[in-house]
C-alpha cells in the first residue's frame, strides 16, 4: 500500500525550527523519494515538503499525496509503528 514510508529520522541541527523529522517514502514500485521534511506549520498541523536544489523544491505533490505523505509519516513517528525504520531521537 502506497505511500510506504521507508525511514523517518530526526530532523539534524540546523533543519529549521520547524522541522521535526526527514523522511524516505516509496510513493510506487518505480519511485522513492528521500529526505522529505515533516515540519510543523503555524497552525499546529504537519506537512511535507521536498528537499531544495538550486533555490527550488526538487519535488511537488498534489494536495491529496501530500497528505497521505504527511499522515504516514507522522504515524510511524508518533506511534512507532515500523520500529525498526525510525531513528531514535536519543541517538
Amino acid at each position: 500500500m502506497y505511500p510506504k514510508i521507508l525511514s523517518v529520522r530526526p530532523a539534524p541541527f540546523g533543519a529549521g525550527e520547524r522541522t521535526i523529522a526527514l523522511v524516505d517514502v516509496e510513493i510506487s514500485e518505480n519511485l522513492r523519494l528521500y529526505n522529505l521534511a515533516l515540519r510543523s506549520t503555524s497552525d499546529g498541523k504537519m506537512r511535507t515538503f521536498s528537499p531544495n536544489a538550486m533555490g527550488k523544491h526538487t519535488a511537488t505533490f498534489t494536495p491529496a499525496l501530500a497528505e497521505l505523505i504527511t499522515q504516514a509519516a507522522a504515524a510511524v513517528l508518533n506511534n512507532g509503528s515500523n520500529a525498526a525504520n525510525v531513528a531514535s531521537r536519543a541517538a
